[in-house]
């Protein structure tokens, strides 16, 4: 008997199983969510394919997915009008409302406004599907103590994607076992040795696992162990731990988690000045191909970061070197990196930006020719772009 519910968490590493009632051991309602944007597409993307197949038919499937006007209502209306209507040569329908980025406009108990009719959707799943019909959701950001995710999971299967917290003092195991997963799926063994370096690598960012690990098989050879010289070789530290930790809290314009983590780091560093200086510069690179983002996003008319993804994922590589070589030199970045760059640039005015990168400027300047020592210049750098309780700063 298969159980109703299989929650994963943890990017692939922990596995929770709910038993179940014997009349639910099929599940034909799945819903994919979580913070790791990647991982969920890639897992609804592979869900999809075991439904309906590698090519779908097209009387027997429908895909409702976002254009530029971003999440609205009108599409879970398409989705539950596509749920009432059967199949066009009858038997099984498989639907799917593909990235769907409204899940975080699903209301509290007490709030009566529902701009995305999320409460309409979860009544209308807790009174079950038609037969035969299959219906995949995933986006990022559903609230697992909310209706639509409590009825998913009654109902159906409901998976979470999670990205590792570098706040938690196992992150570094959680990429390992996100790397392991992605490996097994790819009929490669990672060594200690190399699952050590691509940690170094890529820090936390999951969207990154995919294309170094092809890259890696490509060089090694189908079948072959993977060695540690290659990853030394052909995967460049895209994001430490330290540059990666700090740059998240300061993306999302936290001031409390930002200056914690400051703390923290230069806490358990025997050269804090160092990593100090090595944080200054690295936010500095950070804002600077922030502000790059937002006039390249702003010459192309990208409204949204998915914009700007799907921008760049449909350039071919010599437009994207030729960008690289100009004034984009995060273009040939992974698309999903951009991705969530362009995230943290909409966090911030263009004259927020500016200001962060003069002020960031200036705590160089002053931590080398004033004798004010870095890590203080770094934590009054901070303090003075970053908003102080979420407002501007």
């Amino acid at each position: 008997m298969r159980p109703m519910v299989s929650v994963r968490s943890n990017s692939w590493i922990q596995v929770i199983v709910w038993s179940v009632a014997k009349k639910n051991a099929n599940p034909r309602l799945f819903l994919v969510s979580g913070d790791d944007e990647s991982a969920i597409q890639t897992e609804a993307e592979r869900l999809f394919v075991d439904l309906a197949g590698e090519s779908p038919d097209p009387f027997a499937t429908e895909v409702i997915g976002e254009d530029d006007r971003g999440p609205r209502a009108e599409l879970i209306g398409k989705l539950l009008s596509a749920i009432r209507t059967p199949s066009f040569l009858g038997g099984r329908k498989t639907i799917w409302l593909k990235h769907f980025t409204g899940f975080g406009q699903e209301p509290g108990a007490r709030v009566k406004n529902d701009p995305m009719e999320l409460r309409r959707l979860a009544g209308e799943f807790a009174k079950g599907l038609p037969d035969e019909v299959y219906v995949v959701l995933d986006g990022p950001d559903c609230d697992p103590a909310k209706p639509l995710a409590k009825t998913c999971s009654e109902q159906g299967e409901v998976i979470w994607k999670s990205r590792p917290n570098t706040m938690r003092k196992g992150w570094r195991e959680d990429m390992k076992g996100c790397l392991a997963a992605v490996a097994r799926e790819k009929g490669v063994t990672l060594s200690y040795e190399v699952t050590e370096l691509l940690v170094d690598a890529l820090g936390a960012d999951t969207s990154l696992i995919e294309g170094e690990l092809e890259k890696l098989i490509c060089y090694a050879g189908a079948g072959q162990p993977i060695p540690p010289e290659a990853v030394r070789e052909m995967c460049p530290p895209y994001g430490d731990q330290e540059n990666w930790g700090l740059t998240d809290p300061v993306g999302k314009r936290d001031l409390a988690t930002s200056l914690s983590m400051v703390e923290m780091l230069l806490a358990r560093s025997k050269e804090p000045a160092v990593i100090a200086r090595q944080l200054l510069t690295s936010l500095s690179r950070t804002f600077l191909q922030n502000l790059s983002i937002r006039l390249y996003m702003a010459e192309n008319r990208l409204r949204t970061s998915m914009d700007l993804k799907n921008h760049i994922d449909g350039l071919d590589s010599a437009r994207k070197r030729e960008l690289a070589d100009g004034d984009a030199p995060w273009a040939t970045q992974n698309a999903w990196r951009i991705k969530f760059a362009a995230d943290a640039a909409l966090a911030y005015r263009p004259e927020e930006l500016i200001r962060a990168i003069v002020v960031l400027r200036d705590a160089l300047l002053a931590s080398t020719t004033t004798g004010v020592p870095t890590e203080v210049a770094l934590e009054n750098a901070l303090a003075q772009f970053l908003p102080k309780a979420g407002g501007i700063a």
